[in-house]
C-alpha cells in the first residue's frame, strides 16, 4: 500500500514537472511531427496516428472543455523516436479530452485532429486562463477501479481530491407513430468527487459534514478554516482550498 502511495505521488510529481522538462528536449518542429505522429517510430495503428472515433447522431456535450488549452501528456511507456531517443512525455501540443470516447484529441494542425487512446495516456497537464489542470487515468491512479477515462486532480497529499468525468447518455425515444421524442443519441457531461485515502477511493458528497467526517483528525483546525473564510463548498475551487488547507498542516 505504501509502495502505490508513492507511485501515485510521482506521477502527480511528473506532472508538475512535464511541461518544462520536455520543452528542453523537443524543438517546435519535432513537436509539430510528435503531435501528427510523424516523429515517432510507430506503427499507423499507434499512439497518435489514430483519427477521433466517429459518434454518428449523437450530440451534446463530449468533452470536459470543449476549447483547445496547450497542454503535456505523460504516456504509460515510453516510445522510441526516431534518432534513438526515447521519452513517454510531451509538451508544446495542443488538446482536449472527448469523455464519450475517452481519447485525449491533440490539435496537429488546424483541419487535423488525432488521438491519444485512453490505453496509452497515463496523464496530461492543461493550462486554463494561465491556470494549470492536473488529469490523470483513473485506473493509473487506482488499478483496482470499475471506473474509467481520467480524472482531475484537484488536491493531494494525505488526502487526495479528484473530480472523475463521466459521460451521462440518454438514448433515442422518437416515436414514428406520432413524430415525437428525440431520434439522436445525446450525451451530457456528468461528474462525481472521490477522495483517495491510502490507495482507497471513497465518493464524496461536497458538504460541511462531509469535510469535517473526513478530516476529523484535523476538525478543529477545519471547521475554523471554513468558517472564517467562509468557504461555500459549492464549487471546484472551494473544495480545493479547503483539501489545500488540510494537507499543508
Amino acid at each position: 500500500m505504501l509502495n502505490r502511495i508513492k507511485d501515485v505521488f510521482s506521477i502527480l510529481a511528473a506532472m508538475a514537472l512535464s511541461a518544462g522538462a520536455v520543452h528542453a528536449q523537443f524543438s517546435d518542429g519535432t513537436k509539430v511531427g510528435i503531435a501528427t505522429g510523424k516523429g515517432l517510430n510507430t506503427d499507423r495503428s499507434g499512439v497518435f496516428w489514430s483519427s477521433p472515433t466517429e459518434s454518428s447522431n449523437v450530440i451534446g456535450d463530449f468533452y470536459i472543455d470543449s476549447l483547445w488549452h496547450e497542454g503535456s501528456v505523460k504516456l504509460n511507456a515510453p516510445m522510441a523516436q526516431f534518432g534513438g531517443m526515447e521519452s513517454d512525455s510531451l509538451a508544446g501540443i495542443t488538446v482536449r479530452y472527448n469523455v464519450l470516447n475517452d481519447e485525449l484529441e491533440v490539435l496537429a494542425n488546424k483541419n487535423d485532429i488525432r488521438v491519444i487512446k485512453a490505453s496509452y495516456l497515463k496523464s496530461f497537464e492543461t493550462k486554463n486562463n494561465g491556470n494549470p489542470q492536473r488529469f490523470i487515468s483513473i485506473r493509473s491512479l487506482i488499478p483496482s477501479t470499475g471506473l474509467k477515462g481520467v480524472c482531475e486532480v484537484l488536491s493531494s497529499g494525505k488526502l487526495i481530491l479528484i473530480k472523475h468525468y463521466k459521460p451521462k447518455i440518454t438514448k433515442p425515444n422518437y416515436n414514428p407513430g406520432f413524430g415525437t421524442g428525440q431520434k439522436n443519441t445525446i450525451v451530457r457531461l456528468d461528474s462525481d468527487y472521490y477522495v483517495v485515502s491510502n490507495g482507497k477511493p471513497e465518493k464524496f458528497n461536497a458538504s460541511k459534514k462531509a469535510v469535517l467526517a473526513v478530516m476529523g483528525d484535523k476538525g478543529k483546525e477545519v471547521e475554523a478554516y471554513l468558517n472564517e473564510n467562509k468557504v461555500g463548498l459549492k464549487s471546484d475551487s472551494d473544495l480545493k482550498s479547503v483539501f489545500n488547507f488540510y494537507n499543508k498542516m
